[in-house]
């Protein structure tokens, strides 16, 4: 009983189509060597290289790592605005050893999350980078 069931119910959808208005707009032309050649001309969007997807958050990563090596340096440096013995030297020193200590921090939870979150895994990476090649230099 089901075959006769199921092949009925394929009649009736086939017998519906058939009998369903066509309507066809009189601006549509046939596709023939033009239309090829159109669809062919379609520009697809240029795929990038994923590391340059997060170009920002790297590039931002490393400029504030360089400047917390830069606070760094100046703190142990006689010549510098905020260097021992000076007014500043306690006004930077804090947010500084606070910059130097998040750089850890951040790599841990980069470690954690780089699957779902690269762009924040490489601004880590560059926030790193970027405080210890100039205390190297």
């Amino acid at each position: 009983m089901a075959p006769a069931n199921f092949q009925e119910r394929l009649e009736r959808i086939q017998k519906a189509h058939a009998d369903a208005p066509q309507s066809v707009h009189a601006n549509i032309r046939a596709p023939g060597i033009a239309g090829i050649a159109a669809s062919a001309r379609v520009k697809s969007r240029r795929r990038r290289h994923p590391i340059m997807e997060h170009l920002v958050s790297t590039s931002l990563g490393i400029v504030l790592g360089c400047l917390v090596a830069v606070a760094l340096v100046g703190l142990s440096s006689e010549d510098a605005l905020w260097g021992p013995g000076t007014p500043l030297h306690d006004f930077v020193f804090y947010p500084t050893m606070g910059g130097l200590a998040l750089a850890p921090v951040l790599m841990l939870f980069a470690v954690l999350t780089a699957a779902r979150k690269p762009g924040f895994a490489l601004f880590s990476l560059g926030y790193l980078s970027g405080i210890v090649i100039p205390l190297f230099l």
